[in-house]
């Protein structure tokens, strides 16, 4: 079972976080933490759930290795085809069993099933990169 794992776009500070970790009525932001880089990050923040986007993570990474985040401009390659999007929602997976994370984006572009062969790259993201959509 995959760790759901989230970053947020703060809408007032127009900022993204590294982390974000939902509590009862505030989201706790972070910021990555390079020198102990666990990947948990280092907490500045809490927030309302009201002035952040919570994006999550598809699981997937691009071929620098970087995570790949709902939200996020993408150029897929898939054999002798290219095509670039915005990361949608990911499947909610709970007893569906196996759904591709970039199943909106693929069948934007005709591709069905689960491809296991997709070159993907991190653009940017739509909050921050307006330019790239």
């Amino acid at each position: 079972m995959k760790e759901v794992r989230f970053r947020a776009w703060h809408t007032k500070e127009k900022k993204m976080y590294y982390r974000a970790y939902q509590r009862f009525f505030s989201v706790i932001l972070c910021e990555r933490d390079r020198t102990l880089d666990d990947g948990r990050g280092r907490p500045v923040k809490r927030a309302w759930y009201g002035d952040c986007f919570l994006l999550e993570s598809t699981g997937l990474e691009d071929k620098s290795r970087k995570e790949v985040f709902e939200g996020d401009v993408v150029r897929v390659k898939l054999r002798d085809k290219i095509f670039q999007g915005v990361v949608g929602p990911v499947p909610d997976t709970f007893g569906a069993g196996k759904i591709h994370p970039l199943k909106e984006l693929l069948q934007k572009n005709g591709i069905t099933g689960y491809p296991e062969d997709l070159e993907i790259e991190v653009l940017g993201n739509e909050f921050e990169d307006q330019e790239l959509l």
